[in-house]
């Protein structure tokens, strides 16, 4: 048997703008810092701080980051981290560098293009198949996890600047 190794790590953030403000939380772009120089873009979700006190809203969000955890997936944000800062809770997650739907529509409303029926069957197959996944996904004992997303809308579906369709924010 090889011996066990226990490491800390500490994530150290910085926060570089303020992606959203919503009725439960804000969302943020930051950098995580690692050893010898290492550096990632994430994003951080947070709750409100008049939603810290409320044990079943925090429960919720806790709940929800250690469910999404276990989603690894090409069309499912990426979670890497359940944390506090003082007494906020946050998620570090995996920074997608583009727009959401709501925004790749309203973008073809002001400019009066429709969005092409394939480039609209593309993006919705791709959601799809991340709800197929997340819908039929098991722990590591083969029980079902049964995982469903809350709010699939535009706002939580983004669209990469690579042209890749990720679901966010299972929801609380």
């Amino acid at each position: 048997m090889g011996q066990a190794y226990e490491f800390k790590d500490t994530y150290q953030f910085k926060f570089t703008r303020k992606i959203a403000d919503g009725g439960m939380g804000s969302i943020y772009e930051a950098l995580l810092y690692g050893s010898e120089g290492f550096e990632k873009t994430v994003t951080i979700k947070t709750i409100r701080e008049k939603f810290t006190g409320d044990g079943d809203f925090v429960d919720m969000f806790i709940g929800e980051a250690k469910l999404v955890a276990d989603l690894v997936h090409q069309n499912i944000v990426q979670i890497y981290k359940l944390g506090r800062i003082a007494n906020t809770l946050y998620i570090a997650m995996e920074y997608v560098n583009g727009i959401n739907l709501q925004e790749f529509l309203n973008r073809h409303l002001e400019v009066e293009t429709k969005v092409p029926a394939d480039l609209g069957a593309f993006i919705i197959s791709r959601v799809c198949r991340g709800l197929e996944y997340a819908h039929t996904k098991r722990d590591k004992h083969g029980n079902p996890l049964s995982v469903v997303h809350r709010d699939i809308s535009p706002k939580n579906l983004m669209i990469s600047a690579e042209g890749e369709v990720k679901i966010t924010d299972f929801g609380i």
